[in-house]
């Protein structure tokens, strides 16, 4: 073969995309992990910050249904799959938007009613913490969540 010829030989090709393979496929495990976990973590931050929200338009007093005459507050009720916005008026609760946990996400305890009162007065949550696991990566995150309604999101993933 000529020395000045410009080009690569088939050996070269196949060494290059060999490593390239490789590197590739040492990778796309860590990202898809990488993706699950971020899921995981999103939906611990979007269920806080529907909490939050319920807590503020309770203390705010922000009636979702401008004719009712006794306002009892806002209700979050989570289940194993998905958690509940509710709008309380004369002891009765009505469903304002319902949301879902991503594909793989569910609530494994917490689960059952966050009530925040009218005004905010004598808050009182039974229930102190939501776990969160994705079951694809048998890894779960924490939400506590304190008597008057303080959240707090434990960022490390814990394996459960």
């Amino acid at each position: 073969m000529d020395k000045n010829s410009k080009g690569f030989t088939l050996i070269e090709l196949i060494i290059t995309l060999s490593i390239i393979l490789l590197f590739v496929s040492l990778t796309i495990p860590r990202y898809n992990t990488y993706t699950q976990q971020l899921r995981l973590k999103n939906d611990a931050q979007r269920i806080s910050d529907i909490i939050e929200l319920a807590k503020k338009k309770a203390i705010t007093s922000d009636l979702y249904d401008k004719n009712c005459a006794q306002f009892n507050g806002y209700r979050i009720t989570v289940d194993a799959n998905s958690y509940i916005m509710k709008f309380g008026c004369s002891g009765a609760y009505q469903n304002i938007e319902t949301y879902s946990f991503d594909s793989n996400i569910t609530a494994i305890s917490g689960t059952g009613d966050f009530d925040f009162p009218a005004l905010g007065l004598n808050t009182n949550l039974a229930i102190n913490s939501i776990r969160l696991k994705n079951s694809s990566l048998s890894q779960c995150v924490d939400i506590t969540i304190s008597k008057i309604g303080i959240i707090e999101i434990n960022g490390a993933l814990i394996d459960c």
